[in-house]
């Protein structure tokens, strides 16, 4: 038994050596360090290239409802993706901290993920970052409620699969670069939005914080400050980690 474990440990750890790629940030010249940033960037905040880029940010959005949704013990009914860059989780709630648990990880999620894929990018688990994000979004697909979402999920997905399988270690790595930005980028986007929302009154009764809100004695100012807190710690990781990889 202790020699089959031995093996099995042996194993795993093989796998991981295997997966993991000697590319990293801290190999890569600065010029590609800063240039990738910047191209999550762009994509972030150029109006048309948002128009296609922000629908896997929105899916990172859903996805952080989904995954706080399942550690409830929620039964979930379904994800919509619309044409606004909008999105919806339906799930089946009956707890109101496990409400407000899900409610909260929608806005910090791409922040987090994206906070996430820059450590994968400068420890050299860009590929296995790559891996786990195509599982996630098989997840949202057996979710998926609208054709939109379909495609934006299978799409998503498959760009992803093909990368991390076929990629070389450099493109796995300057991908999932990229779209850690893009994400961390996005995340503040979606956060100036929905204060917006808040400080004008149009469409606040959307609003993620405005909905707990409305489900707990904590106002939604709040939950908004607690929102800009992560994503900006968030943010500030991503940027130190590009002014080491520059120094």
């Amino acid at each position: 038994m202790a020699e089959a474990s031995g093996g099995m440990t042996g194993g795993v750890r093989d796998w991981f050596a295997n997966v993991r790629v000697d590319e990293t940030l801290a190999t890569m010249p600065p010029s590609v360090v800063l240039g990738f940033a910047l191209a999550g960037v762009v994509l972030a905040v150029y109006g048309p290239a948002w128009r296609l880029a922000g629908y896997p940010v929105t899916i990172v959005h859903e996805l952080g409802h989904v995954v706080a949704a399942l550690t409830a013990g929620f039964r979930l009914r379904g994800v919509t993706v619309r044409g606004d860059l909008s999105g919806a989780t339906n799930f089946w709630s009956h707890s109101t901290a496990g409400t407000l648990w899900t409610t909260w990880w929608g806005y910090p999620a791409p922040a987090v993920v994206g906070w996430a894929l820059v450590w994968a990018a400068a420890h050299g688990w860009a590929r296995l970052a790559l891996g786990i994000l195509v599982a996630c979004l098989a997840l949202v697909f057996l979710l998926s409620r609208s054709w939109l979402t379909v495609a934006v999920v299978l799409t998503t997905g498959a760009a992803f699969g093909l990368v991390g399988w076929y990629g070389s270690a450099w493109l796995c790595t300057v991908v999932v670069y990229a779209f850690a930005w893009l994400l961390t980028v996005g995340a503040v986007r979606g956060l100036w939005a929905v204060v917006r929302a808040h400080t004008s009154g149009r469409g606040v009764q959307q609003s993620d914080a405005y909905l707990m809100g409305r489900r707990s004695v904590v106002p939604g100012g709040i939950w908004l400050f607690t929102f800009a807190v992560v994503i900006g710690a968030c943010a500030w990781f991503n940027v130190d980690a590009v002014i080491t990889a520059l120094d």
